[in-house]
């Protein structure tokens, strides 16, 4: 298992692990799952990154197989965010995001519950994630599913405008203008955002490669 750790951590650190991640997929899943877990916490950003997407092609490849393995590992991502499992729960809504932008069926389970972390609700009876840090994630994860399924990702339209009014965060602004590209016009509100920050440059992950993006040169419209 150690050997393993070490070899998916190799892959995982390079620029490009297009050509690469066959090497991880011609793996057992089951054998993978933990490493990839343990990778989504590395201090490397850019292999962090990379786990995140190794972890939906490989959990797409188990739910496959066996959907409930598949839903499984959604539950052990959800349980990393929850206040009783004593831990933040790193890397989790993006994983999620990734993983069911690759696979329709657990897509369909569980983006409500994706979609539930984006805002609070005025009752309380909410999953909304008021760190930071993981919010950015959820929103990343937000774009991600959507790009690949507009379907679903419309049905978080409402979550997503309510959001527009407490959220200033650069990533965020960035995350939502991929997402409102996919399924509608940029709403005033976004289109004004933008602007006052349009200069802020983000460390942002996106098909498979890391850069310092600006938000005007990714959202020009705007």
């Amino acid at each position: 298992m150690k050997k393993v750790k070490e070899e998916i951590i190799s892959i995982l650190s390079r620029e490009d692990i297009s050509g690469s991640l066959s090497d991880i997929l011609s793996m057992p899943a089951k054998s993978v799952l933990s490493p990839l877990f343990s990778a989504i916490l590395n201090p490397q950003e850019l292999a962090r990154w990379h786990a995140v997407t190794a972890m939906g092609q490989v959990v797409s490849r188990l739910a496959d197989e066996d959907i409930e393995q598949g839903r499984i590992v959604m539950r052990r991502l959800m349980w990393s965010l929850n206040d009783e499992s004593g831990g933040i729960g790193w890397g989790a809504p993006e994983c999620m995001g990734e993983i069911m932008a690759l696979h329709l069926k657990l897509a369909r389970e569980f983006h409500p519950i994706l979609f539930s972390y984006l805002v609070e609700r005025e009752d309380g009876a909410d999953n909304f994630l008021e760190y930071l840090p993981l919010r950015k994630g959820a929103f990343w994860g937000l774009s991600r599913l959507t790009i690949e399924r507009p379907d679903l990702g419309m049905t978080a339209y409402d979550n997503a405008i309510m959001a527009l009014k407490g959220e200033d965060d650069p990533f965020i602004l960035l995350c939502l203008c991929l997402y409102f590209k996919k399924v509608s016009k940029d709403p005033e509100e976004l289109t004004a955002k933008i602007r006052s920050v349009k200069d802020a440059q983000v460390s942002f992950y996106w098909d498979r490669k890391l850069s310092t993006v600006r938000l005007s040169d990714m959202c020009p419209a705007a």
